[in-house]
C-alpha cells in the first residue's frame, strides 16, 4: 500500500510537489509563530488583567476606612471602568460592594486563596478576581474582593485569531502561486535540457546541449551532461573502433583458411601439399584463438567480470621469474637482459595476471630493440612498488604516446602483423595495472628507447 502512494505521488509533476512541499513548510512555520505570538499575547494580557487588579485592591484598601466598627469607603474613591469590589465580613456575609448583589453572593470567597489571581466563572461572564485579607489585632476581620471582566483580555485574543485564521489561509494561497511560478521558472531549463536530451541518439553523439548557462545548479547539470556526452561519444567511438579492428584482426584469417581450404577442394593433392595445407590452417585458427582469447579478457574486465586471484607475492621472485624465461630470447637477438631489484617487495596481487603484464612488457621491448640492453628495475617509491622496464631500441614518437594503451593500436601497422603482434597488449597491462590499485606510464625517445613504469600499491 505503502509503495502504490509513493508510486502515486511519484507521477506528480516536480514543480506541484516543489510547490506542495514549500507550502506545507510554510505552514508549518506559520502555524507555529501564530501559536507562539498568541500563547504569548495571552499570557501577557493575562498578567496585565492581574498587574491591574493589584493596583486596583491596594487603592481599595488605602481608601478603606471604619466608622462605628464597620468598614466605610472614601466616597472620593475613582476606581477604573469595569472595576468592581466587595467586602465580606469573617463570616463571608456582603458588607459592601459595587457587584450586583446576587453576584457578590455567587463568588466563591472560601475557596479563593488570598492575594493570588483566580479565574471565577458565572453565568455568562468571567471574572478575574482577588481576594485580599483584612486584619485587625492579628485577626481576619474582612476581606476584601477586586473583580475585572476576562473579556478585556479575550477580546484582543479573539480579534488576533480571526486574524490568524484570515491571514494563514490567504497568505498560503498567495504562497503557492508565488510557488508554483518560480517553481516552472526554476525548471524551464530542465524541460529544454529534456527536449534537447531526446533528439540526441545513439548515432548522434556528436550533438550537445549547448544552452546558456551560469554558474548554478542547473548550470553545473548541463555542463556535467555535455561532459558526460563526450565521454559517451569517445566510449562509442572506441566501441566501433574496436569492433572495426577486431573485425579487421579476423578478416585476415578467415581469408587464408577459407583459401586455403577451397585450394584443396578444388583438386586432388599430394599428402605433402595436404599437410602444408592444414598447418597453415592451424596456424592461422591458433592465431585466432588469442586474438579472441585476448579480446575476452578485455571485455570481462570492461563488465567488471574478471576477478582477480589475490595472494601474497614477492614482486622480486615475479622479476626474476620472468627475467630468466626471456633470457633466451633476448640471447637469441643479441640483447643483454638485466634485472636490478633493490628492494624486496610484497603486495597482495593476481600473480598470473602481474606476470602476463611484464611479460608483456618485456617482450615488447626485446621485440623493438635492435641491439642494446633491456633492463628490469625494481624499487620503492613511498607506500608503491615501482616495477620500470627500460630498453634501448627504436623508441615511440610522440604523437603516438597519448593512444599507446588504446586497444588495437600500433605504432608501425605493417610490421605488427608480420611480428604476430594484436595491438591489445598494453591496453591488458593497462587494464591489470587498474585492477590492481595502481597505474603504468610510458616514456620515450626516439632512437634512444622506451620506458614503462608500473606503480602498484604495496601491502
Amino acid at each position: 500500500m505503502r509503495h502504490r502512494i509513493w508510486a502515486r505521488l511519484g507521477d506528480i509533476p516536480l514543480r506541484w510537489r516543489l510547490t506542495a512541499w514549500y507550502v506545507l513548510l510554510l505552514a508549518v512555520i506559520l502555524g507555529g509563530f501564530s501559536a507562539f505570538i498568541y500563547v504569548n499575547m495571552s499570557l501577557s494580557l493575562k498578567k496585565g488583567l492581574d498587574a491591574v487588579l493589584l493596583s486596583q485592591g491596594e487603592q481599595v484598601l488605602s481608601s478603606m476606612d471604619t466608622e462605628n466598627g464597620r468598614p466605610r469607603l472614601d466616597p472620593n474613591l475613582s476606581l477604573l471602568p469595569g472595576t468592581y469590589f466587595a467586602f465580606y465580613d469573617a463570616n463571608g456575609k456582603i458588607v459592601s460592594t459595587n457587584l450586583p448583589a446576587d453576584l457578590a453572593a455567587r463568588m466563591p470567597v472560601a475557596d479563593l486563596a488570598g492575594n493570588q489571581p483566580a479565574t471565577v466563572e458565572t453565568p455568562g461572564t468571567e471574572w478575574r478576581v482577588l481576594l485580599v485579607p483584612v486584619r485587625e489585632q492579628g485577626q481576619q476581620a474582612y476581606r476584601v474582593l477586586v473583580a475585572r471582566s476576562e473579556e478585556e483580555a479575550e477580546n484582543p485574543l479573539d480579534r488576533l485569531l480571526l486574524f490568524i485564521l484570515i491571514a494563514i489561509p490567504l497568505t498560503l494561497v498567495l504562497a503557492a502561486g508565488g510557488g508554483l511560478f518560480l517553481a516552472r521558472r526554476a525548471l524551464s531549463p530542465i524541460d529544454h535540457i529534456a527536449a534537447k536530451a531526446r533528439r540526441i541518439s545513439a548515432t548522434d553523439l556528436q550533438r550537445r546541449l549547448d544552452l546558456p548557462h551560469g554558474n548554478d545548479e542547473v548550470g553545473h547539470l548541463v555542463a556535467t551532461l555535455d561532459e558526460m556526452l563526450d565521454r559517451l561519444d569517445r566510449a562509442f567511438q572506441r566501441q566501433r573502433q574496436f569492433t572495426a579492428d577486431a573485425s579487421h584482426e579476423l578478416r585476415t584469417p578467415l581469408a587464408v583458411i577459407r583459401s586455403q581450404a577451397e585450394a584443396v577442394l578444388q583438386r586432388q593433392h599430394s599428402p605433402g601439399e595436404y599437410r602444408q595445407a592444414l598447418e597453415v590452417i592451424r596456424d592461422q585458427t591458433e592465431w585466432m584463438g588469442n586474438l579472441v582469447a585476448k579480446l575476452l579478457i578485455l571485455a570481462r574486465s570492461d563488465d567488471s567480470q574478471e576477478q582477480l586471484e589475490r595472494e601474497p607475492l614477492d614482486l622480486g621472485d615475479l622479476v626474476a621469474g620472468v627475467a630468466a624465461e626471456f633470457q633466451g630470447m633476448a640471447a637469441d637477438k643479441g640483447l643483454l637482459l638485466k634485472t636490478r631489484i633493490k628492494d624486496q617487495l610484497r603486495i597482495q596481487g593476481d600473480q598470473t595476471r602481474l606476470t602476463q603484464l611484464l611479460a608483456n612488457l618485456v617482450e615488447n621491448a626485446i621485440k623493438y630493440t635492435p641491439a642494446g640492453e633491456v633492463t628490469i628495475t625494481l624499487e620503492r617509491s613511498g607506500r608503491e612498488a615501482l616495477l620500470q622496464v627500460q630498453d634501448t631500441g627504436v623508441g615511440i614518437p610522440a604523437e603516438h604516446l597519448p593512444h599507446i594503451f588504446e586497444r588495437f593500436y600500433r605504432v608501425d601497422k605493417a610490421r605488427s602483423r608480420a611480428e604476430g603482434g594484436f595491438g591489445l597488449g598494453l591496453a591488458i597491462c593497462d587494464w591489470i595495472a587498474r585492477a590492481h590499485g595502481g597505474r603504468i606510464t610510458v616514456a620515450s625517445t626516439v632512437g634512444r628507447g622506451t620506458t614503462f613504469k608500473v606503480r602498484l600499491p604495496l601491502e
